[in-house]
Order: C-alpha cells, then structure tokens, then sequence
C-alpha cells in the first residue's frame, strides 16, 4: 500500500478543508505535466495521485468512508456513497477515476478556472475578513513577469574648468541594439544632448534611462555619463573653490609683492600684499571662486597660495650687510 492521501497532500489528518484545498492547489502547481517537462513520466503519475487524493478528501462522504476504510473502501463506495448495511462497503465499482490524465485536467481546470500550469504565477485576493475567497469569488490574476535589467554602463565625460565654470551643451552619439517588431536587432545610433550646469564638478552623474542594448526579457541598461574634471594650467580646483599658486621672490616676500591674475571669465585682478609674505601664506578673495551649483549666482573662494622663492646662492659681500638689515628673530 502506498502513501496515504494525507500524505500525498502534505497535510495532517484533523486538516480542515480549506488547508487540503490550499495543499492540492499547492502540490498540483508543483507537478502539474506542462510544468515538468524534463521528468514527464514522473510528473504525470503524481499528477494523478495528487488529483485523487483531492477528489476524494474534498468530499465529505467519501473523506469520512476513506478515513474509516482506507482506499480499498473508496474503490467499492456505491455512486451515492452508500455502504451496506452490515456496515462494510458494497462493491459497484472498482479502479481509479484518474487512471486517466485527462480527468486530473479536468479537476484542475476546475479547481484553478485556468488550464495554465504556471498558475503558482497568479495572486489570489484576501476577503475583507483575512480568509481565503471561495473558488467563485476567487479572481486569478497573472503577474508580468519580471526582466532582468543590465547593469548600469558608465561613461566619462570630459569637461575643462571653463565649461563647468559657464556651463555648457554637449553631443554625444551612442551606438546600440534595438529589437524590431520580428524579433530581430539592428544597429541605431542616437545623438544624445548633455546640459552642462554651472558648478558641477567631478564625479556628477547624469542618467539616460533605458539606452543600453535591447535584448529578449532583459530591460536595457542606464547610460550613465560621469564628469571628469579635465586639467587646468591655472587653477586648482578644490570643491567651489579655486586655488591658484603665485611664485614670489624673497625680496618680494619681504618689501611687498604685486601681480594680476586672469580669472576664468577673463576679468584681471590687480593682487596687492604689502605685509611680509610667510612661505604657505593664503590670501582669501571671496566671490571669485566656482559657482554653486545649487544657486550659481553664488561662488565660492579663490586662494592665492604664495611659494616664497630663495635664492640659491648669496655672495659673501652681501651677506653681512642682511645680517645687519634683518631683525635677529
């Protein structure tokens, strides 16, 4: 004798009747034919076995003669599910009514309203009260299947000091796969059109949804363009600030120093110091440095950073006339 029908549902024998059709709707899912396609035979056999365990648990009369006689009760139970009068059932029938895969279907379609072996991929609603809705109320509805998307593809886009200073409009051409309406792919390039904010600085990110490479199933990738901030032979730059670096002379650094510097915008400021220069000074002009990018008509600072220049060699005449001009500390 094989396995109970109990056991072939995975449920207890005090199982309510709500818990076997939840268990047959279950097992039915996992070993429905169309689903199993590699193991057929097997799946097909348990296919069965799962709907006649259902068949009958489901029924009240029979469920009560299979408890009190087993499956041998069930195969001579009369079509009204009489039993004789001694107490043992009456022999009218015999063999299996789904010895036949067709009727397994049948109870299936039944059961489900979908012929569709991949019905675990269906939602079935709650009632208002938390319960399972019964089979009439029940509504399956499919769930779209989710695709894969490709990982982002990243690009740099390089950008000098000047065109994140005033912003800017750049072209870019991609080149990628598009599905056509038979299946196939083909080639397409598109010009893509990058506004450049003022103050955006290295690393900024800017995304173009969806504008990878079409595939089956698959949801294309983001292009994602990546600033890269290029080389400047003036100025530094350090978050909305602008660094530059003036070469001084000694003698400048102690009796005062003067120069001009060109700004991004090409203005010319007129640097005066007339303190004593200390190697590693900073002078802090406000203003002039790189526009915010959450508000550009505010800029950040410009550091001048002085490199007090020595010489590399005094002659010996001149040494005892610093000696006497220079302070001793």
């Amino acid at each position: 004798m094989g396995r109970s029908f109990y056991e072939v549902l995975g449920v207890p024998h005090t199982a309510a009747p709500d818990a076997i059709k939840r268990a047959y709707r279950k097992q039915a899912l996992r070993w429905h034919p169309d689903k199993n396609r590699d193991n057929r035979q097997e799946a097909e056999a348990r296919f069965k076995e799962i709907s006649e365990a259902y068949r009958i648990l489901s029924d009240p009369e029979k469920r009560a003669v299979y408890d009190r006689f087993g499956e041998e009760g069930i195969r001579m139970v009369g079509p009204d599910g009489s039993v004789a009068a001694s107490g043992q059932p009456r022999v009218v029938f015999s063999g299996m009514p789904f010895a036949n895969l067709d009727e397994a279907f049948k109870l299936f379609e039944q059961v489900f309203g979908s012929m569709d072996p991949f019905a675990s991929e269906f939602d079935m609603g709650m009632t208002d009260f938390g319960t399972f809705p019964s089979m009439n109320e029940t509504k399956w509805r499919p769930r779209p299947q989710k695709k894969r998307k490709d990982p982002d593809v990243f690009v740099d886009l390089e950008l000098t000091l000047e065109e994140l200073y005033f912003g800017a409009t750049k072209l870019r051409k991609v080149t990628r796969r598009v599905m056509m309406a038979d299946g196939s792919s083909e080639s397409k390039v598109e010009m893509l059109e990058i506004i450049v904010k003022q103050g955006w600085s290295e690393g900024t990110q800017i995304r173009f949804k969806e504008l990878g490479d079409e595939a089956p199933n698959i949801t294309p990738s983001d292009l994602v363009f990546v600033v890269k901030e290029l080389p400047h032979p003036n100025f530094l730059r350090e978050g909305d600030n602008l660094v530059v670096t003036c070469n001084v002379p000694l003698r400048n650094a102690l009796c005062g120093y003067q120069t001009e510097l060109k700004t991004l915008d090409n203005r010319t400021l007129h640097i005066v110091v007339s303190e004593v220069i200390i190697p590693g000074n900073v002078k802090t002009i406000h203003g002039e440095g790189m526009p915010l990018s959450a508000d550009p008509r505010q800029r950040g600072l410009l550091l001048i950073k002085f490199n007090v220049q020595f010489p590399s060699h005094i002659p010996e005449v001149n040494k005892a006339a610093l000696m006497e001009l220079l302070p001793p500390n």
